[in-house]
């Protein structure tokens, strides 16, 4: 059985710096909110990173964050858990091409415990929500 919501996506910009990933991800976890799925992005040559994270509570952990100092943004997301098993991606990936439902970009976690959780940002997320479901 998949489980589909909207949740609410934590865009933190932070310094590009040795050290940082444990910074943030330390920050979380000192405050108790559990990390679900994250996606870090950083450049050899540019000076900020970019961390996308999907989190227990997303406003506790964009206050956590912002105070910090790193700059914050929110975008609605799409996640999806499903059964870990081949051939689930391609299956959502057809079932999103078929409502006509681009994907700006996507990401998962999976802790091998037979499900994986899926995070998706469309050109539509009602539809995509509601194609999914």
């Amino acid at each position: 059985m998949n489980i589909v919501r909207e949740e609410i996506e934590l865009q933190v910009t932070t310094p590009n710096e040795p050290g940082i990933f444990g910074r943030v991800l330390g920050t979380l976890a000192n405050a108790g909110i559990n990390l679900r799925a994250y996606c870090v992005l950083s450049e050899k040559h540019q000076e900020k990173g970019q961390f996308n994270l999907v989190t227990s509570d997303y406003k506790k952990a964009e206050s956590a964050l912002r105070s910090l100092g790193f700059k914050i943004k929110t975008a609605r997301v799409i996640t999806v858990e499903v059964d870990d098993r081949i051939g689930v991606g391609a299956e959502i990936g057809a079932l999103l091409a078929s409502a006509i439902i681009d994907i700006r970009y996507s990401y998962g976690s999976s802790a091998g415990a037979g499900r994986t959780l899926l995070v998706f940002k469309t050109s539509n997320n009602s539809r995509a929500l509601k194609t999914l479901q």
